[in-house]
Parts: structure tokens; C-alpha cells; sequence
């Protein structure tokens, strides 16, 4: 790898911080041009540093670009020229082809043929668009501009042409900043990471030494009473035998005489005093091991914070991402919107901000398509003519919030109703209130668009966003009134890497799920005795929904209250037993149909825990939903749909996807399998191919008709003859798909069956 391969990733970052300043400085230029006097230095010095670094790395198009941007913000700095909206829809085009070329260079792709001449072009345009202010009003021009060619960009030394301008210092050079790639840093906070798994570790253990120093100590306090006793009685008694030699002329007062029982009490109480002292320097010893564990802990909590710190960046760049978006879509559809930010100094990780643009993006969009109201319509209500949407952050705790909201109509409960019987996701006569109605535009395949269009997307409803932040091990509320407005606010982790979480046990289990997720822990029965609160959450039993062994007599005693699919339910688990520091290192794509995970972590004795993820356990069947607010040792069984297949590829294919619309799936490897798995499991739908071994599937449904088991069948199968097709319904068969068949039809045969 040569020099400029290694310096192209820090102008990578380096390039979108100063696009981004000169995209915010052009949008507030023309929302207020009086403020031009605050914008203009700080626009300038990002479009010549963009200049020089995109033609240190060899970036000569950028560079190019970049130098007639230059010129003209010059000539705004010099008060020769008045900004205008053909230079600020110029230059933001010129800003859109920087990032185009960018991205182009780096996934090492060719550039299209123009689109430098094309951006010069359009920046000249602007330029001779407009005449330098010779008097307070606009537009006045004391002489033509000359047309300039175009700067020759095939130089390696002078890639500009005209005079340079002042030398601005490299942004950083007087503070002493160095630029650390994102990847140093994450290999940073992955070893503070497995650091913090080690203190866990050695943390655990202190209880286990104290409780051996308590009990040695106690042996030791033990013996020492014993031997003390012992050489009190021993110490000076009498021989038992005569004793000749010189001492046999002294009597007793005159010379001590010694036998083997008196020396051995002596030796005793010598060997005591030595474990006296041992026994005091091992306690002064784990006095101060327990005390250097403790600044262990302390240092490896600042470390955490200061290199997350080191990761993270300020809402108020992501937020300002957005300006432009809103402006380009209050273009398109005729709705001018104002942008509000608060908040813009809470910092997050730099991961979320990378991952949580699309999902804030489709909120903007919603809220363009479906809440704010045309001119006309907030006229007539008596709103302002522009609508405003606010974006904002605070942080709490270990968790930062974000919210968005708009002074749009509302979201539309009956439209949502509407859709929903549509679906067949509830029928009519199922009585929900308007929050659990809200909650269902998290629900997968739902959307209320009546047409796709680029403002409301491609029909995607918000499980887009419910994903992506569960992902994030993130949750999302909506509030919204009718005519007055809509706010989604989402809560999310500080950090990705090193995450606080909750331990718990459930059905002989440990597990952990992280803070963030975490509303409240309720003891069930303490609870139960003073209210009827458990009846707002929707209760499920974490053991019998994961199927864990389980003592049926020993019901969940503790409950935690967390979200799903936007809506509270609460967790039932048999023990808490608090909170730690970890790593979640995610699943790989062979795992992603765990959907009630979201990876594993490690404990501090090296063992392996799940980490639950809540985001996808409201049952898609909402009959099933309701039921649960029985009490904890009476959740109903959950009915599955019955896979046949001898294919290992198409029973794993359609269970990953109808796993991941909430459904549970039983699969089988023929038509013989299949009825063992009827007899023992509660079953709503089945799906069967033909021809498999043993047991095919004609004669699987000649059994199921046999038995007369009211479950409707559909066939899945490559026989796409009317032959084959006759004989499937004539045997009972409700449905008839052809391999390969799509993945909404489906779907569409499992929301039939659900129905019957």
C-alpha cells in the first residue's frame, strides 16, 4: 500500500466534515443571507481544505470543483457578489458530484465521462448569473466576466490556476490534533472491550477469595485457641520421668526441667504465632488486593468513557444531514417546512450515526406523505403556512434519546384500522385502543400508502426503522393527536461495543438483555398484591416462548417491563441478578433467524450468555397477544405453521421467512415426520411438497382427510400440470404453489389460513 492509499482514508473523513460545513452554510445562507458574515470564513477555509487535500491524495476532480467554488465564495467574502439561489442550487449541485466522485474512488469505480465539465459548467452559469452589488439592491453588474477555461486538473504540482489565495492553516495544527482512523479506534475500544471482560472476571472472584480468607481465618482463630489452651496446660507441667545429668542436683524451683509433651506444647505455640502473623498479613494483603480491584474497576470505567468518547460525535451533524433532505422534499411536494434542532451537542456513537440516517430519513419521509398538510389545508385550520418539523437529543444515563416531531395532521387511527382488517393482521370486531392501533405500523408488510412514490417510499412500513434500531439494541414510542401532530422518540445505547446489561435466569438459563431495552423490573407477586398495573402490559413467559425445561409449579417470579414492536410487554424470568459491563459480539448471517436474539456475550467466569432481543416477540397472531394477559402459569400455545419438505434449501427458506414475520414454524422431512409433528403440536397451517420419500404428499393429505383434521394444506411443489393440480384440491388441498414460488404469496396463503 503506497502513501496516498494510506492517506485516502483520512480524507475520506476529512472530505465529509467539510462538505458538510459548506452544505449547512449554503442552506442557512438561504434561509437568512444576513448571515453571511457568520458563514463565509468557516465555507471558505472547508472549500480550500477540501482543495488542497483532494489534490494531495490525487482527488484532482474534487480539487478542481473545489477551486471555482472557491472563486466565487471569495468574491461573497470580498462583498463583490451578492449569494443568490441559482449560486446556492450550483453549488450545491457541485457539492452532490464531490461526494459522487468521492464514493466513485473509493469502491474504485470510473467517473462518468462529464461530470466535471458538467459542474463547471453549472457553477460558470451561476457566476454570470448574478452581477457584483454596486448598490443595496441585487443583481447589478458593473462588467461582464470574462469565461475562464476550465483548470487543468493533469498536474501533479499546480492543479489551479490563478493566484493562491491566503494559506489557511491545516484545522487541527495549532491544537495539536492528530486524525485517528475509525479502525485504530474500534480495535481501541474492542480491547477495552475484552479488558472489561477480564475485570469482570477477576471483580467475581473477589467475593470467592474473601469467602476462603473468612474461612482460613477462622480455621487459623480456631487453632490458635486450641494450641493457646493446650501450651497453657502443658507448657510448665512437671516430666513424667526422672532426669539424670547435671540438672539432677538442682530440685524443681532451682533448674525447669522439660519432657517430649512439653516441648511439642512449646513448638506448637511457636508454629502458632507464625500462622497468627500470616493470618494478619493475608487480611492486610486482601485489604489492599480488594482495593487495587477497585481502582482497577474505576480506571477501566474512565478508560471506557474517555475511548468511547474518542468514537463518538455530536447529534448536531447528523441532525444537519437533514436540511438539505427536507429542503428537497418540501420542493417536491409544495410543503415548506422549517427544521428545528435542540440538543445538537449530545454526543453518540459513531456507529448509530451511521446506522441511524436511513431510519430518521423514513420518519421525515412519513411525516411529508402522511402528516404535514398541504398550504391550503393548514390555512384552513389555522396554522402557520410553514410547517415545522424538530429534531431532538438528550441523553439519560447510559442511554441517549431522539426524538421527531411534526405539526402535521396526526397520524390516521381509522386508516390504520382500515389497512389492518386489509391485512387480515385483526378483524373487525376486534376492539383495540388507538396506542395499540399505532402500534401496529410496526407490524412487517404493513403500509399505508395507497401508491409508492419517492416521498412515501416503496410501500416499506416503519418495521424498517423497528429492525434497524433494534439492531441498535434501541426502542421507539409514538404519541401523536389529531391535527395538532406526531413525536417518535427513540432510546438508545451510549456505546455498541461495551454495553450495560441486566443478568437474569430463565428456565435454568442465565441471559442477559441490555439496559437500554429495560423500563422497569416489577416482583410479580409484590405487585399483584397492591394493583391491577400488570394488566397494561402484555406478559410473556421467556421460558415456555423460547422453550426452555421449565418447573411448571415453580411459576416466573420477577417480570421485566421492556418494548416490542412499539408496544410495552413484560418479560416473566425467574431471577435478577443485576447489572455489568460487557461485549455483544453479534450473529453472523447463518444465526439472523434468531430473531429473539441479538447476539451473544461473555461473562466474567468465560461463560457464554444469549442477549435478548424484545424487538420481535409480540406474537403476529394478535388473538395469541390478548390471551397472554392470563396469568403467568397460563400462557396459551402458540399454533404453528407446518413446513413438509424433503429439501433441506426450501424448509429452511420458508422458515427464515415466515420466522421473521412473528410466525413459529414446525418443519418435517416427509409426509410421515409430518403427522408425528401433528400429533403432538398445535398446528394452523401446513405447507407440503409431492413428491417425498416414505411418505408423499397425496398421501399426507389422504391421512390428514382420514383423520379429519380441520387444518387447512397448501402445496408447494415444481409439478405445475392441471393434473397434479386437480389431485391436490380433489384430496383436500386449500392452496397450490409452484416452486420457485415468491415470498409475499406466501405469506398471502399463511394470512388465508389464519382466517379459517
Amino acid at each position: 500500500m503506497n502513501v496516498i492509499d494510506q492517506v485516502f482514508g483520512f480524507f475520506l473523513e476529512e472530505a465529509q466534515e467539510h462538505l458538510g460545513i459548506l452544505e449547512s452554510g449554503l442552506l442557512a445562507l438561504e434561509n437568512d443571507p444576513a448571515a453571511v458574515s457568520t458563514w463565509i470564513d468557516q465555507m471558505f477555509r472547508a472549500v480550500h481544505s477540501l482543495k488542497g487535500s483532494a489534490n494531495l491524495v490525487k482527488v484532482t476532480e474534487v480539487g478542481s470543483i473545489a477551486h471555482t467554488m472557491e472563486d466565487l465564495l471569495e468574491k461573497v467574502r470580498d462583498g463583490n457578489l451578492a449569494l443568490g439561489r441559482p449560486h446556492i442550487d450550483a453549488m450545491l449541485f457541485a457539492l452532490d458530484n464531490m461526494q459522487e466522485i468521492i464514493d466513485r474512488y473509493k469502491n474504485k469505480l470510473d467517473l462518468p465521462a462529464d461530470i466535471v465539465s458538467t459542474t463547471l459548467s453549472r457553477l460558470a452559469a451561476a457566476d454570470l448569473a448574478q452581477q457584483p452589488p454596486s448598490s443595496p439592491a441585487p443583481g447589478v453588474r458593473n462588467q461582464p466576466k470574462a469565461q475562464v477555461p476550465a483548470p487543468d486538473t493533469t498536474s501533479d504540482d499546480e492543479n489551479y490556476w490563478g493566484p493562491e489565495r491566503r494559506e489557511w492553516p491545516r484545522r487541527g495544527e495549532k491544537d495539536g490534533v492528530v486524525r485517528v482512523s475509525m479502525d485504530k479506534i474500534d480495535a481501541l475500544v474492542n480491547l477495552v472491550g475484552e479488558f472489561t471482560v477480564t475485570k469482570n472476571h477477576l471483580m467475581n472472584r473477589v467475593p470467592v477469595l474473601e469467602g476462603m480468607r473468612d474461612e482460613v481465618s477462622l480455621a487459623g482463630r480456631r487453632l490458635i485457641k486450641e494450641v493457646t489452651e493446650f501450651s497453657e496446660r502443658y507448657d510448665y507441667t512437671m516430666p513424667t520421668s526422672g532426669h539424670t545429668g547435671v540438672d539432677a542436683s538442682f530440685n524443681e524451683l532451682e533448674f525447669d526441667r522439660y519432657d517430649e509433651l512439653n516441648l511439642f506444647s512449646r513448638k506448637m505455640r511457636e508454629i502458632t504465632n507464625d500462622i497468627e502473623e500470616a493470618l494478619r498479613e493475608m487480611t492486610e494483603f486482601f485489604a489492599v488486593f480488594s482495593r487495587d480491584v477497585g481502582t482497577l474497576h474505576r480506571n477501566n470505567e474512565e478508560m471506557k468513557e474517555r475511548i468511547s468518547a474518542a468514537r463518538t460525535i455530536a447529534v448536531s451533524e447528523l441532525f444537519q444531514r437533514f436540511n438539505r433532505t427536507i429542503r428537497d422534499l418540501a420542493e417536491d411536494v409544495g410543503k415548506p417546512v422549517d427544521l428545528f434542532i435542540s440538543g445538537g451537542e449530545t454526543p453518540i456513537d459513531r456507529v448509530i450515526y451511521d446506522r441511524l440516517f436511513e431510519p430518521l430519513l423514513h420518519i421525515i419521509r412519513n411525516a411529508f406523505a402522511h402528516g404535514i398538510e398541504s398550504i391550503a389545508d393548514r390555512l384552513a385550520q389555522g396554522k402557520p403556512e410553514r410547517a415545522r418539523i424538530w429534531m431532538k437529543a438528550e441523553r439519560r444515563g447510559n442511554t441517549v434519546e431522539i426524538s421527531i416531531e411534526d405539526d402535521g395532521r396526526g397520524i390516521n387511527i381509522a386508516g390504520i384500522r382500515a389497512r389492518a382488517i386489509e391485512k387480515g393482521f385483526i378483524s373487525a370486531g376486534d376492539k383495540l385502543s388507538d396506542q395499540q392501533l399505532i402500534q401496529l405500523i410496526f407490524r412487517p408488510g404493513f403500509s399505508t400508502a395507497a401508491v409508492t412514490d419517492k416521498v412515501s417510499g416503496r410501500g416499506v412500513g416503519m418495521n424498517v426503522v423497528m429492525d434497524r434500531l433494534a439492531g441498535l439494541n434501541g426502542t421507539i414510542d409514538v404519541w401523536t393527536k389529531p391535527g395538532k401532530g406526531t413525536r417518535f422518540q427513540m432510546r438508545l445505547p451510549l456505546s455498541l461495543v461495551i454495553v450495560n446489561v441486566v443478568r437474569f435466569d430463565c428456565g435454568q438459563q442465565t441471559m442477559v438483555i441490555p439496559t437500554a431495552l429495560v423500563g422497569e423490573i416489577v416482583n410479580l407477586a409484590e405487585q399483584a398484591k397492591k394493583d391491577d398495573a400488570l394488566e397494561r402490559y402484555q406478559r410473556i413467559d421467556l421460558a415456555k416462548l423460547l422453550q426452555l425445561q421449565h418447573d411448571p409449579a415453580a411459576p416466573p417470579g420477577l417480570g421485566i417491563v421492556t418494548q416490542s414492536e412499539g408496544a410495552p410487554i413484560m418479560l416473566l424470568v425467574d431471577a435478577i441478578y443485576g447489572q455489568e459491563d460487557t461485549v455483544i459480539k453479534p450473529f453472523g448471517p447463518f444465526l439472523e433467524e434468531l430473531v429473539y436474539f441479538s447476539g451473544t456475550s461473555l461473562a466474567g467466569d468465560g461463560s457464554m450468555r444469549l442477549v435478548v432481543n424484545p424487538a420481535r416477540m409480540r406474537h403476529t397472531n394478535l388473538q395469541i397477544a390478548g390471551n397472554s394477559f392470563t396469568s403467568s402459569n397460563q400462557t396459551p400455545v402458540v399454533p404453528h405453521v407446518l413446513i413438509v419438505d424433503d429439501s433441506l434449501s426450501v424448509r429452511k427458506y420458508a422458515a427464515m421467512i415466515l420466522t421473521k414475520r412473528g410466525y413459529k414454524v414446525l418443519t418435517a422431512v416427509n409426509g410421515e415426520d409430518a403427522l408425528d409433528k401433528l400429533d403432538n403440536e398445535d398446528v394452523f397451517s401446513i405447507i407440503t411438497d409431492l413428491e417425498m420419500p416414505i411418505l408423499h404428499g397425496y398421501d399426507l393429505l389422504r391421512e390428514i382427510r382420514r383423520r379429519g383434521l380441520n387444518i387447512p394444506v397448501a402445496v408447494l411443489t415444481s409439478r405445475a400440470g392441471e393434473h397434479h393440480r386437480k389431485e391436490a384440491f380433489e384430496l383436500g388441498a386449500t392452496d397450490y404453489l409452484v416452486k420457485p414460488f415468491d415470498e409475499e404469496d406466501l405469506l398471502d396463503v399463511i394470512r388465508k389460513h389464519k382466517k379459517l
